[in-house]
């Protein structure tokens, strides 16, 4: 499929805003950390020639163990058009929340009025792109991963958040309702503290409550660092608000399949307090989420 044009429209963006910065001779790999020529792919192609054989392992370490912020910008604008659009996805290739996780690293807020903006730019762009969508065949948007990238960037989700509840089309109701049947937020808190191994406790006691923490819920482990947008996120999901978002969309849908898959999100609304997740995440019966051959792509 085409790139939807506010996504595009916000990568050109990101390219005029980061245009003064050059590529630096030494791109400075750490040495203990990369191999002789790890620079060297840097600038084995024009910027917009370059792929993620190239920028995988630079983005996934810009600005801690290699470059500098002038770097960063240099090759962000490629990054990030590589995070949001690129097909070729693969095991070496690293997580967006950790590419996202960038901007906190380089404190963006401090940047020139210009380049921050473009960064803004591009969020809403990402967060339209993906109410915008239905489920992709053979894969799925994960509306959580997505959000946790935002997160990575925003201390505040409520503008997102407000955005989603005035956004009356279905397919900004289904991707609610793909967040609530396709990851543990109305099941889980912020609290995830693993038991710590206590000698002096009965081994088999200790060894229980190990296994019981184990078969809890647990939110994504990039979320750590953004308790305050995951409470937004998960009380905003909790609310009546959000029921009543999907129990319009169950009754105007004209889809039976859709009928039972947005009565299922609100049931699990409503019964996130007392009613085990496991059901409702391993069962995977609904359509907003093919479950098969993941993909980080938002179209």
């Amino acid at each position: 499929m085409n790139c939807p044009k506010v996504l595009e429209d916000a990568i050109e963006g990101l390219y005029s805003a980061f245009s003064g910065y050059v590529l630096p001779e030494d791109t400075m790999p750490c040495p203990c950390c990369h191999s002789e020529g790890a620079d060297a792919l840097l600038h084995a192609a024009p910027l917009r020639k370059l792929g993620w054989v190239h920028l995988g392992d630079y983005a996934d370490e810009a600005l801690s163990v290699w470059g500098d912020l002038d770097c960063f910008k240099h090759f962000l604008p490629r990054v990030f058009e590589l995070v949001l659009t690129a097909s070729d996805w693969n095991k070496q290739t690293p997580s967006p929340e950790l590419i996202f996780k960038r901007f906190h690293y380089g404190a963006w807020r401090n940047w020139p009025n210009q380049e921050q903006r473009a960064v803004e730019r591009m969020l809403q762009a990402v967060w339209e792109t993906v109410r915008s969508n239905p489920p992709i065949e053979g894969g799925y948007i994960d509306v959580d991963q997505w959000l946790c990238c935002i997160s990575q960037c925003e201390d505040d989700l409520r503008h997102y958040l407000d955005e989603w509840l005035k956004d009356d089309r279905l397919s900004a109701c289904w991707v609610l309702s793909s967040l609530i049947l396709g990851s543990t937020i109305a099941y889980t808190g912020t609290d995830h503290t693993k038991p710590v191994w206590d000698n002096s406790e009965d081994p088999d006691v200790m060894l229980a409550r190990v296994r019981s923490w184990f078969n809890l819920p647990q939110r994504g482990a990039f979320w750590e660092g953004c308790d305050v947008q995951y409470s937004q996120l998960q009380n905003w999901v909790r609310s009546a608000a959000a029921l009543e978002k999907l129990r319009r969309a169950e009754t105007s849908c004209a889809n039976t399949a859709m009928e039972v898959e947005f009565a299922a999100a609100q049931r699990c609304i409503r019964e996130a307090g007392s009613t085990k997740w496991e059901p409702v995440y391993r069962d995977r019966t609904f359509q907003t989420a093919y479950w098969k051959s993941p993909t980080y792509r938002l179209y």
